[in-house]
């Protein structure tokens, strides 16, 4: 492979083309990582790889990272699992790869599985490759925070060992603490995977006690049949359709629902079963109020909670106690928002079932 100037760009565009394809077949693979990073090794850098006495070159064939990609993920468990997509996808050279996470354990920074790669025989007939079947490139790939670290150590790697021991002993010691918040990180993640399953449980068991926050409500909302049934009554009437809800409609659900004294999801699913029919008339009626929805617009399942907790709270303080608990959800109202015309239209409404 020369190193020509006119060679560096195709090597680009190779670049450009297989970070694509990492990233697609990552995607595929339903596979969360932070992002690809692609790059061609930097002309004077080549040279003094190549003219580096430790590693005995033979020619700039030898180098394999002229062109390199990094694969991102955002947990170290899952660097594993991306190679695996990695050595699926394209024909690994063993012989050539390294796995740098393998380091002596009081020895801590650069961290990473550097796989050298061609693309797989069946790829190289593909129109977007077939004129670089013969490039050999490195896929590395790491977990967020070690990308973090690597880019850091970088600007020392030339210098660092010249350094007097208590800068060196410093600079190892800030390696030492990333790999315990990787591993903190790591545990967390269990942890709460763990936690959401017994609230899953919970949920689907019909305990009484669970408490209403948004958690909770994320799982009740998805498995309660009572709420998709009032949701897609609320929705029709509006005229707009259902998505999932995102976690900050959650947290003004909840934020409502406790506004209201429903702080456990069995008062919750109480009041909504007496309150069913009276929700779809509030809806129906504020309609004039809030006038038509804009194009586009979405209902988030699990919306039918939030005229619910309205309803109850305008009754038990009105005007100002509704504005103050929205106030406190952090919900920004729209300016057809008319808090005291559905003030009235909620007493009205619940003085068919006081209490």
């Amino acid at each position: 492979m020369r190193s020509s100037t006119d060679e560096r760009k195709p090597l680009k565009a190779f670049c450009v083309r297989t970070k694509s394809l990492i990233e697609d077949c990552l995607k595929d693979a339903g596979l969360r990582f932070q992002y690809v990073q692609e790059r061609v090794k930097e002309r004077g850098k080549l040279r003094t790889k190549y003219l580096d006495p430790k590693k005995n070159y033979t020619g700039l064939d030898d180098i394999t990272d002229q062109a390199a990609l990094r694969v991102i993920t955002y947990y170290d468990d899952d660097v594993d699992r991306a190679a695996d997509v990695i050595k699926r996808e394209f024909t690994v050279i063993p012989e050539k790869s390294v796995d740098k996470r393998e380091t002596e354990p009081d020895r801590f920074g650069y961290y990473a599985l550097n796989l050298i790669c061609t693309h797989s025989e069946k790829r190289k007939s593909d129109v977007q490759f077939k004129n670089y079947a013969d490039v050999v490139f490195e896929i590395q790939v790491t977990s967020v925070l070690r990308h973090a670290w690597s880019e850091i150590e970088h600007e020392w790697y030339d210098l660092k060992e010249t350094y007097p021991p208590q800068i060196k002993r410093r600079f190892y010691r800030l390696a030492a603490l990333l790999e315990i918040a990787e591993t903190e990180f790591l545990d967390l993640r269990k942890l709460k995977t763990d936690y959401r399953r017994s609230v899953d449980v919970q949920v689907e068991a019909e305990v009484s006690d669970v408490p209403v926050n948004a958690l909770s409500l994320d799982a009740f909302i998805s498995r309660e049949p009572l709420v998709a049934r009032i949701d897609e009554r609320v929705a029709a009437i509006r005229g707009v359709p259902l998505t999932d809800p995102l976690a900050g409609a959650l947290e003004h659900a909840a934020s409502l629902a406790n506004a209201t004294g429903l702080t456990t999801l069995q008062t919750l699913r109480d009041s909504l079963r007496k309150h069913e029919a009276d929700v779809l008339e509030y809806v129906e009626r504020c309609q004039q109020i809030w006038g038509p929805p804009r194009q586009g617009s979405t209902l988030p399942r699990g919306a039918c909670i939030h005229p619910l907790a309205v309803m109850l709270i305008a009754v038990q303080g009105g005007e100002d106690m509704v504005l103050e608990a929205i106030k406190a959800a952090g919900i920004t109202r729209p300016p057809t928002f008319n808090v005291s015309a559905q003030v009235a239209v909620a007493r009205d409404v619940l003085a068919k079932h006081p209490g």
